[in-house]
């Protein structure tokens, strides 16, 4: 998995019982801090999960990416059935408490994936990334983050992380009048599609020309009169902090609020005046 998704300079820092420097995760949680604060400032309510959790001791990944694990679909929370084995506990410990509040509300309906689907099966021992993905179909496998909303059509991808089987479980247990299209994308190490497009307000949409086409997007009926963009430039790799397991493509992972203002990273001026002048307030 970590050799089919993860830039070739990196592969060798993922080792079991291997932390992040703790002077990178001083600055992560400084950034998080500094996050929640612009949200609020926005009206946003922010839910955090505890800061205790000893995830080493858990044999677990990290608990920072709700988006990886957590789809909303109306008022329909559905819990991702993770691929990798590190990840099969982060929801339950990390986000347990948030759930429990968020389930006091009568309209709120939480989808939590079955306790015994993390069997160890989908790796095969002989599984290559020469034209296919590293995990099988034997159990229901998706990261919410390879999902998106459009109103009531929700736009997937394939991927390391997400199999047909995880498709057609999202799809089981989505509310009535949703339905799943899955787009086709070029990219031998998908994961995740939140670099790929980005929605920036109704009916105008940015895309990842590397890593899929206008015509393949227009094929979706829901985008088949939208105005798509392709991010004109080509993203500069960085040194500090290091992308770990993702490319410069994160530049496109970035946080619209609502429709006019988005959150993007401080020091992406190209991207901040690109956006700027499609009429965000950055």
């Amino acid at each position: 998995m970590i050799e089919a998704t993860m830039p070739s300079e990196h592969i060798s820092n993922f080792k079991p019982k291997t932390m992040f420097p703790p002077k990178l995760i001083a600055k992560a949680e400084a950034e998080l801090d500094m996050f929640t604060s612009i949200l609020e400032e926005n009206g946003i309510k922010v839910y955090r999960p505890p800061k205790d959790i000893d995830w080493l001791a858990e044999d677990g990944y990290t608990g920072a990416m709700p988006r990886d694990g957590l789809m909303s679909v109306g008022n329909t929370l559905i819990e991702a059935c993770f691929a990798w084995p590190s990840r099969s506990k982060e929801i339950e410990i990390g986000f347990t408490p948030i759930l429990h509040q968020l389930a006091l509300d009568p309209r709120v309906k939480i989808v939590r994936r079955p306790r015994d689907t993390f069997a160890n099966t989908l790796f095969d021992d002989d599984a290559t990334i020469n034209g296919q993905w590293v995990i099988n179909n034997s159990r229901p496998a998706f990261d919410t983050a390879d999902f998106m909303r459009f109103g009531t059509t929700i736009i997937g991808q394939l991927s390391h992380v997400t199999n047909q089987a995880g498709v057609d479980w999202v799809i089981k247990n989505l509310p009535k009048g949703y339905k799943v299209e899955m787009i086709e994308v070029n990219d031998p190490n998908a994961m995740h599609i939140d670099a790929t497009i980005l929605p920036l307000r109704q009916g105008l949409l940015v895309y990842n020309p590397k890593k899929v086409t206008e015509q393949a997007l227009r094929k979706h009926m829901v985008l088949a009169d939208w105005e798509l963009r392709p991010y004109p430039f080509t993203p500069e790799n960085r040194v500090s902090p290091p992308l770990y397991m993702t490319s410069p493509w994160l530049c496109l992972n970035a946080l619209v609020l609502d429709g006019q203002k988005m959150v993007v990273e401080a020091n992406d001026l190209k991207s901040r005046q690109w956006f700027e002048s499609l009429g965000m307030t950055v």
